[in-house]
């Protein structure tokens, strides 16, 4: 592969002190890739890393009280329209990285079996390992009721948000509130076996149908009177429990999965089409221009966020506009020359990214239980923060690393062996598949 867009496979070793973006991983899905010729965009792994840092670090500046003090000076508008936004990130790379090996075969999605085993083998482990976590330390030192046994298997069948529309729910036991992304990961695992073959025929009208959904969900929470009045008048408090489940449902971020596949599409298909030095030529240009129109959505997103919060996205153009330039500058800095590439394919970043899952579940915990700890001799402890340098600073300094070694552990220990065995299943699958293919087409004697 040329060498100005990584993709994995065996090499030998780098020159000392080289980005060796082209070695056999070590992880399983990635090895599994390798093995069947599918392409493993090596920056993807780094957006990934940097995407879940930069909700760590949003989460900290919120914490400690750096969001609150900022008001609505430029300092919160450059937060709220960058990291406030780094959720986005995640759909983008799942409908990218989900969709990839479809892309890879032409539109053959392969067995449906053995990648619900697969996605289950990458999800379901280390998140129930983090949900039996959350229920100890509930019941050792309570920041909340314990929760019931209604809630829990709510949590554990990733029912979140659709439970979220008929009932009041807290999400994350109210400890672990970034859980709700999971159900939308989930949605979106089940549709795609049903359209992954249409939607690679037809990938630019599939991105339309996605961003219709988008739009719609959107101009329904913008005119919520008369989604109200089409609901039949629910009662007040149940009105603005779906007004505020709406911005979290799979419809309000519909277009950012379809743009992540159909920039899985477009980066297949030009590097079918061009060769590495055209592309080289090309793709600075579209780099720049989407970066460009991305500042200045994350401008109009942050300038509103400080008052709107997460009704800030609601604008459809904003929204659209947003992650259609966000995904356009990740896909052209994956088929970018290697030194743009480097930041996210130097093999650190792709570490993180590896373990970047266990770091996303575990986070959220790990803040309030660190900001208990420097705020024990309060009382009543407050909800954040002073705000001052010291305290963010503090809180980095507590919850970074844990983070970092919870998510090696559970990638190591937990979500590794338990993904091997899947990749194992998944090939003896594909396997007595191809058997019986074969059997059939043997004709029998008279």
């Amino acid at each position: 592969m040329p060498a100005h867009s990584p993709i994995d496979r065996p090499s030998p070793a780098p020159p000392k002190g080289a980005v060796d973006a082209t070695a056999t991983p070590t992880d399983p899905g990635k090895q599994s890739r390798v093995a069947s010729h599918i392409p493993v965009v090596a920056a993807f792994d780094g957006y990934r890393a940097y995407a879940i840092l930069g909700i760590v670090v949003f989460h900290l500046l919120d914490r400690s009280g750096v969001i609150t003090v900022a008001g609505s000076n430029w300092f919160a508008w450059l937060i709220q329209g960058t990291l406030g936004q780094f959720v986005d990130i995640l759909f983008i790379i799942s409908g990218f990285v989900v969709f990839l090996p479809t892309v890879a075969r032409h539109g053959e999605f392969g067995s449906v079996s053995s990648f619900a085993v697969r996605r289950a083998a990458r999800l379901v482990p280390a998140y129930w390992a983090v949900l039996a976590i959350l229920l100890v330390l509930i019941a050792v030192d309570p920041p909340i009721p314990f929760p019931g046994i209604g809630d829990i298997a709510i949590h554990a069948a990733y029912l979140q948000m659709p439970a979220e529309v008929f009932r009041n729910l807290v999400i994350g036991f109210g400890v672990d509130g970034p859980l709700w992304t999971l159900s939308l990961e989930v949605t979106f695992y089940f549709i795609l076996p049903f359209v992954a073959a249409w939607y690679f025929r037809r990938p630019l009208v599939g991105l339309l149908i996605a961003a219709a959904i988008t739009v719609v969900w959107h101009e329904a929470l913008i005119h919520w009177s008369t989604t109200e009045a089409l609901l039949g008048h629910p009662s007040p408090q149940a009105s603005l429990r779906l007004e505020q489940t709406g911005y979290r449902q799979f419809p309000y971020f519909a277009f950012s999965f379809g743009a992540g596949m159909t920039g899985a599409w477009a980066y297949v298909r030009l590097r079918e089409r061009h060769r590495p030095e055209q592309l080289a030529r090309h793709v600075g240009w579209v780099q720049l221009v989407s970066f460009t129109s991305l500042a200045v959505f994350c401008y109009m997103l942050g300038s509103r966020a400080v008052d709107l919060g997460p009704a800030a996205r609601n604008s459809p153009i904003i929204a659209l506009g947003f992650t259609g330039s966000l995904t356009t500058l990740m896909v052209a800095t994956a088929l970018g020359p290697m030194r743009w590439q480097r930041p996210f394919a130097h093999p650190f970043a792709r570490w993180l990214g590896d373990i970047s899952y266990g770091m996303y579940l575990i986070h959220a915990v790990i803040v309030i239980y660190a900001f208990r700890l420097l705020f024990t001799p309060a009382t009543p402890p407050p909800l954040r923060g002073d705000g001052s340098f010291g305290t963010f600073v503090g809180l980095v300094a507590l919850v970074v690393p844990l983070t970092v070694l919870y998510g090696y552990v559970s990638g190591r220990y937990l979500e590794q062996p338990i993904r091997r065995w899947a990749q194992r299943f998944g090939r003896r699958q594909q396997d007595r598949a191809a058997s019986t293919r074969a059997a059939a087409k043997v004709p029998t004697g008279g």
